[in-house]
């Protein structure tokens, strides 16, 4: 099969050689790279993988090779490809590479490209790339990797647009496509309208993935004329919109939405891409049919000119023979533009220019009578003055209800004027601008209160200069015409907006700086604006600066030099300097030219280069990859930047100088065992010396052991070994072997007691510089012990295992227990505890040792203040702790050995043995803190005692544990801390004013009294008490417990300060959406006085939320200040105060979101002998609770129960839809017919809120109509038998909030009505055989039934009998039929 790969592979490679390039990765090793990951690409798209190979040698044809690691093995390698062996790939991929799904593409001999036709979620994991050596030696690296991530496709892309349209030329056109996308990742969609014709493809427009509008080649003229557009309506829909389709528009119209993510080298990368389904647009040239019926179209103005603001109605009549019987469609031209059009049916379509006025209901259409057609425009700008005309087609109506469009007439022009308003024209500019020098110039000039078309002129004056010159001129036609001295310059002005006029001038100079002058011209009236540009030359903007943290580096490390570079976005060209020490040469290292070419100078090996952008410039990085003393010296960048290949500016960084000094050791030695080993007399004895961290991984070794301070044997780096004096005389009992790189140990065999001792290796580390020299560095050592024990007799520990659990704080013994019958008097013992901790995530600790000579040692010292250690009795040994804490929480036991004095006089040991295990657990102490909780209600008037808080604690968890109590008070939400007696006995008070007085009158109660208090003393109080235990010097939260509240009414005995004020409380609101909310909050005040002032604000605590949100407020100065995150609610706030002491907020259309709890918080402020105003007293607040219901529901359809026989199939039957009551008389109705046939429910016609009607069944005549506001009937007209079944029609009421948004308020239906369409006799269609078995059997049925009935009526009914008759006839009770023909049908059957 052969497999196309799109262009966006090459793309990525093209952009990862472009950035190996331009990042200056140059040096003298082979470098393999790929794209920077990770990647995220989309599961059924293809993904392309580019490999890069530089600073090879051998065959410039190198070879790549493409492998797999996925995340659940990533030790695991899977082959997928390569490009000279065709069985390289794993069974995985082999039949995916044999069917070209996975192929590999050779772009050059150094770079390949591997590629995926269609990703799979399985294909997820890091990919490599390999390139065999081809160097002769191994130098650098010959693999890459990145990570790639395999998301799922979410992107979805539809169109609910017609399959085919059929429209005529110069009408316009409407499409629509829904574009999104549901994955996690953070990417952007474009959308593209196409246009595919018999031949070819073209592009209409695109919405691009930065928002960009771009239209096609073949479009560009149509969409600068404001002809076509694209719009993004809502978050998932995108309309293409076409003013005046033109015959080349006919073919399949379809829109394509493409996915795209920034992948880490910031380039965009295509992932995913859908197209919808396409409409079919055939567009009519009009033509004139000589032979059709003439009419002529004539145009009429109530009004030659009216007064800006005015309504203007222009009448068009159409005249013509039987004009009652015929169709026409209207259209009204302004300068020979569409402005609106009326079709046969009464349907009116505006221009793209008109739409907004339209929706406003600035513009419609009328039809007066069947030959007079009005526009009527209202109000009339300024804009809407020019020559009007209207054209007529004459359309003829399809057997199928279409309409086709003749033959048109054009009336002759009639001219508008308009007299308009007095200008409000105002004209804003920025006061500085600061540019660039080579960058574009663009200035912008705002004009607001512009009624109609604006001219705008620009003009410039140097900075020395006297006199303005002509830069350009806009008319109000949109033509531009330049000044004579910038015929040759890019100059332009754009409108990004309706207001806005942006001057733009391309390639900026120096002397463009100066004074810009925008003049906008509205009719008679003119406004001028000037601005200051200022235009920096390159030259000035340049900024070098080297910097680095490695001036003062170890041999063999890696440098990084910064050349920092702040500068315009502009080409850039780097050199880099160096001035070896003791030398007065300044060479060049490296460069790289503004275009990308690399150059070097002298021996560059282990220099390397790379770029880094960021937002102010670029940063230039000089890497040396192994430091050594011959790179010692100075080192500068310079920095050459080039605008159109010439050069405007080159600057040189300051000096920074680089010492490289030899490396400190690193090395660390250790032994294991780590501490001692003990060997069993006459065994073997295994140590080793371990380098657990080499400075260098490079690094060499050369190892000594020694035994005490005799040297055993050496082992030189290149691996001889030497023995020591200490070895002479062992009969080759002792050897050394390097187990490792990094591990060498001594092995002694058949050991003495001779042999015990302290053994010490001694590691010495060397060292190769960059130049090949060695050189050792400090060497390090490890020692251990090794003791060699004889086993003893009788001698062992209790081996039981015992658990023990306690309370933090508790004491703790722990024993161990010799076994020995009887105990010899010349043996010694020494003692260890050990622990391991509960979580066993530390190791084993030596707690404590009792040696054999009676010396003590503690291994722990923060536990030995703790810790005791006793011989309880000669056999038993016990361990305690005075005070356990958690940590102490783990496994104990005990090492005994046992000693004994040899023939030398000296202590040997002669056998060791562990005890059992004891399990210590000590849990925390269990919370039982409780305070005494009683609510009670204090009324305070006398105000110098003031009250007490009492604060009781009832029980406690433990008798040892301390209190830190605190005494709040809250008024309102808020809670204030007033006194604090902490657990230390320190006191802190939250009220300075030293009014309260602590106590504590017995261990289990705190009290707290405050006197001389007043009004602003009450409030809710309450303490608060934290229980506290200190275990071994650390302090723990034990509990914490809150008393009940104690509520304090203070009540004055004098008369209250003329500054205390009190809020009317207010009554609770419960509204109806739409209706206005008013909420008041009045002070309660005798007389006022002017001395005081308020500042209010208003809140609100929503129902669903915790938080309140701010509303407005009102200082005391007169400012008012809105919220600002809801917009639209603060559109409907309104305040106002009637009186000085009543506030009022007004929420205006209410709606069932605002409902909640309503927070008024007034502060006082009094002025003061200063004349300055300053807060009084607290503030007060109430809040009144709001409810805004919704409509209540009463929509209510007519149900009634029908059965209808239909058998006059012309006129058809009639399905009514009464809506008995509504919710409110705004709503408007959804009102769809439905039929059911069994299970199946069709729907055949819906009338839309908006006016609109919709036929389920396109091919047969439906009469719609609503004779009263609360009546919708259909009428089904030339039935056959298929249209027999239930019908019903469903109501859905709607009703439109001021934000202009729908909401579906309910839904209702009406019964069924049950249809039967039965054929007449004579002209009934040849009979099926399931029609036949469907009337035969109900009339078996009822025969048998009446049998005695029809055979004494038998010989009536023949002879009566001469017509058949339907069965069903409305209205008709049963009779009998005795149809020959049908008897016959049945009996065959």
């Amino acid at each position: 099969m052969s497999l196309s790969w799109p262009p966006c592979g090459l793309q990525a490679l093209l952009a990862f050689l472009t950035g190996l390039l331009c990042s200056g990765v140059i040096s003298g090793q082979r470098l393999v790279e790929m794209p920077a990951g990770p990647l995220f690409r989309v599961k059924g798209f293809p993904m392309a993988l580019s490999c890069y190979v530089s600073n090879f040698k051998g065959s410039s044809q190198q070879d790549f090779a493409f492998s797999v690691y996925k995340d659940s093995k990533q030790e695991q390698e899977i082959r997928i490809i390569h490009t000279s062996d065709p069985n390289y790939a794993y069974a995985i991929f082999m039949s995916r590479v044999n069917t070209r799904d996975v192929a590999i593409e050779r772009l050059s001999g150094s770079s390949a490209v591997l590629h995926f036709a269609s990703l799979r979620m399985e294909d997820a994991g890091t990919y490599e790339c390999f390139t065999p050596n081809t160097d002769g030696t191994y130098f650098g690296s010959y693999s890459a990797s990145t990570e790639v991530n395999v998301i799922e496709d979410t992107l979805v892309a539809s169109s609910s647009d017609p399959a085919s349209l059929i429209v005529s030329e110069g009408d316009p056109l409407q499409l629509k496509c829904q574009v999104s996308s549901q994955t996690f990742q953070h990417t952007h969609l474009s959308v593209t309208w196409y246009v595919r014709g018999t031949e070819q493809t073209f592009p209409i427009i695109s919405l691009d993935k930065d928002l960009t509008v771009r239209p096609g080649a073949s479009f560009e003229h149509r969409y600068l004329s404001g002809l076509i557009s694209i719009e993004k309506v809502e978050d998932t829909t995108y309309r293409l919109r076409i003013s005046q389709v033109q015959p080349s528009d006919s073919g399949e119209i379809y829109c394509q939405a493409d996915e795209w993510i920034l992948d880490p080298d910031r380039s965009w990368m295509r992932i995913a891409y859908k197209n919808t389904t396409g409409s079919n647009v055939k567009v009519e040239t009009l033509n004139v049919n000589p032979d059709a019926d003439s009419f002529t179209s004539h145009i009429e103005l109530l009004t030659g000119e009216v007064q800006e603001g005015g309504t203007l109605e222009i009448r068009c009549s159409v005249k013509a023979q039987n004009v009652q019987t015929r169709f026409f469609s209207v259209s009204w031209l302004k300068n020979r533009l569409e402005v609106a059009q009326i079709g046969p049916s009464g349907v009116l379509t505006v221009s793209a220019e008109y739409t907004g006025r339209h929706k406003k209901g600035e513009l419609r259409a009328l039809k007066i009578s069947d030959s007079v057609f009005a526009l009527i425009i209202q109000p009339i700008m300024s804009g809407d003055q020019g020559q009007y005309q209207c054209r007529v087609w004459q359309e003829e109506r399809t057997d199928s209800g279409l309409f086709t469009r003749g033959h048109s007439e054009i009336s002759s022009e009639e001219a508008v004027h308009i007299i308009p308003k007095e200008s409000s024209l105002a004209v804003h500019m920025p006061a500085q601008l600061q540019v660039t020098e080579g960058e574009i110039l663009q200035v912008t000039c705002r004009a607001s209160g512009a009624s109609g078309p604006t001219s705008v002129s620009w003009k410039h004056k140097k900075p020395a200069g006297s006199s303005f010159s002509d830069i350009i001129t806009l008319s109000p036609d949109g033509v531009m015409e330049a000044g004579p001295l910038y015929q040759q310059r890019h100059v332009r002005i754009f409108r990004p907006n309706s207001t806005d006029f942006t001057l733009e001038l391309g390639g900026a100079v120096v002397s463009d700086g100066g004074t810009y002058m925008c003049t906008v011209t509205e009719g008679s009236g003119t406004k001028s604006q000037q601005a200051n540009v200022s235009v920096s030359s390159v030259e000035s903007l340049v900024k070098v600066v080297l910097k680095s943290r490695d001036t003062n580096a170890v041999e063999n490390s890696v440098i990084k030099m910064i050349c920092q570079v702040n500068a315009p976005k502009l080409p850039l060209g780097v050199t880099w300097k160096f001035q070896p020490e003791r030398s007065q040469i300044q060479k060049d290292i490296l460069s790289m030219s503004y275009t990308g070419a690399m150059s070097y100078g002298g021996d560059q090996k282990g220099f390397q280069m790379e770029t880094q952008l960021h937002e102010s410039g670029k940063n230039v990085i000089l890497t040396i990859l192994r430091a050594s003393r011959r790179q010692m010296g100075t080192y500068w960048c310079q920095i050459d930047a080039y605008q159109r290949d010439v050069q405007k500016a080159k600057k040189v960084s300051n000096a920074l100088g680089i010492a490289v000094r030899r490396p400190e050791s690193k090395m660390s030695v250790s032994t294991k065992p780590k501490s001692h080993l003990e060997a069993q007399g006459n065994g073997n004895a295994k140590m080793d010396c371990l380098v657990t961290s080499p400075t260098f991984n490079s690094s060499q070794f050369g190892v000594t052991w020694k035994n005490g301070d005799l040297t055993l044997l050496t082992v030189k780096p290149e691996g001889v070994v030497t023995l020591g004096p200490a070895a002479q005389g062992t009969d080759q009992r002792i050897s050394v072997v390097k187990t490792g790189r990094l591990s060498f140990q001594l092995t002694i065999q058949q050991v003495r007691s001779t042999d015990q001792g302290s053994y010490h290796c001694v590691v010495e580390e060397w060292v190769e510089d960059p130049d090949g020299v060695w050189y050792q560095l400090q060497e390090k050592n490890a020692s251990m012990k090794l003791v060699v024990t004889e086993k003893g007799h009788d001698f062992s520990l209790t081996k039981m295992s015992i658990s023990t659990s306690v309370t933090e704080g508790e004491g703790v013994a722990l024993n161990c227990s010799l076994q020995t019958a009887e105990l010899d008097s010349t043996f010694q013992y020494s003692v260890s505890w050990f622990f391991e901790s509960q979580d066993r995530k530390s190791l084993i600790n030596n707690l404590l040792t009792y040696n054999h000579d009676g010396r003590l040692q503690f291994h722990d010292h923060e536990l030995q203040k703790r810790m005791q250690f006793y011989r309880v009795t000669e056999r038993q040994f016990q361990l305690s702790f005075l005070r356990s804490v958690a940590s102490d929480s783990g496994r104990y036991y005990c090492q005994v050995d046992q000693y004994k004095l040899d023939y030398g006089g000296k202590w040997e040991r002669k056998a060791s043995d562990k005890s059992g295990d004891s399990h210590l657990n000590v849990t925390f102490t269990v919370s039982k803190l409780q305070v005494k909780k009683v609510s009670e209600s204090l009324n305070v008037t006398n105000l110098q005692s003031g009250f007490t808080v009492e604060c009781e604690i009832s029980s406690r968890s433990t008798d040892t544990s301390v209190f830190e109590v605190t005494w709040l008070r809250r008024q309102g939400d808020e809670r204030l801390i007033i006194f604090t007696a902490r657990r230390d006995g320190t006191l802190h008070s939250g009220m300075p004013d030293g009014r309260l007085v602590y106590s504590r009158p017995r261990l289990d109660l705190y009290t707290l009294t405050v006197t001389n208090v007043d009004p602003s003393d009450s409030g809710q109080y309450q303490c608060q008490v934290q229980e506290w235990l200190q275990i071994s010097r650390t302090w723990r939260k034990v509990a914490e417990d809150k008393s009940g509240e104690l509520s304090i009414h203070v009540k004055s005995e004098d008369k209250p300060a003329t500054s205390a004020f009190i809020l009317k409380p207010s009554l609770d609101l419960n509204q109806t959406e739409g209706e206005q909310v008013d909420i008041s909050c009045s002070i309660i005040s005798d007389s006022w006085d002017p001395l005081f002032h308020y500042t209010l604000s208003w809140y609100l605590e929503r129902q669903d939320s915790e938080s309140r949100s701010f509303l407005l407020s009102h200082t005391y100065d007169g400012h008012l200040k809105y919220q600002t995150e809801n917009q639209q609610l603060k559109s409907r706030l309104q305040y106002f105060r009637p009186t000085n002491k009543d506030f009022h907020l007004i929420v205006s259309n209410s709606i069932p979101d605002d409902s909640g709890r309503y927070v008024c918080e007034v502060v006082q402020y009094q002025l003061d002998s200063d004349s300055v105003w300053k807060k009084t007293g607290s503030s007060q607040s109430l809040s009144v609770k709001v409810t805004v219901r919704s409509f209540d529901i009463k929509l209510q359809v007519k149900k009634i129960n029908e059965s209808l026989n239909i058998t006059n199939l012309q006129s058809g039957f009639t399905v009514e839809c009464e809506i008995s009551s509504r919710s409110t008389d705004m709503s408007v109705f959804d009102v769809t017919w439905s039929r059911r046939q069994g299970d199946e429910r069709l729907v055949i016609f819906t009338a839309r809120r908006d006016g609109t009607l919709y036929s389920g069944m396109p091919d047969r005549v439906l009469v719609f109509k609503r004779p009263r506001l609360d009546l919708y009937t259909l009428t089904i007209t030339n039935v056959d038998l298929s249209d027999s079944g239930q019908y019903q029609c469903q109501v859905q009421e709607w009703l439109q909030s001021y934000t202009k948004t729908w909401r579906k308020m309910a839904e209702d239906k009406s019964e069924e009505l049950s249809i039967n369409v039965h054929l007449p006799g004579p002209d009934h269609r040849p009979w099926s055989p399931g029609s036949i078995l469907g009337i035969c059997v109900p009339i078996i049925v009822i025969l048998v039934m009446v049998i005695v009935i029809l055979l004494i009526r038998a010989q009536k009914m023949s002879a009566s009998k001469t017509q058949p008759q339907g069965l069903w006839a409305e209205n008709n009770p049963l009779k009998d039929v005795t149809d020959p023909t049908l008897d016959e049908e049945c009996k065959s059957s």
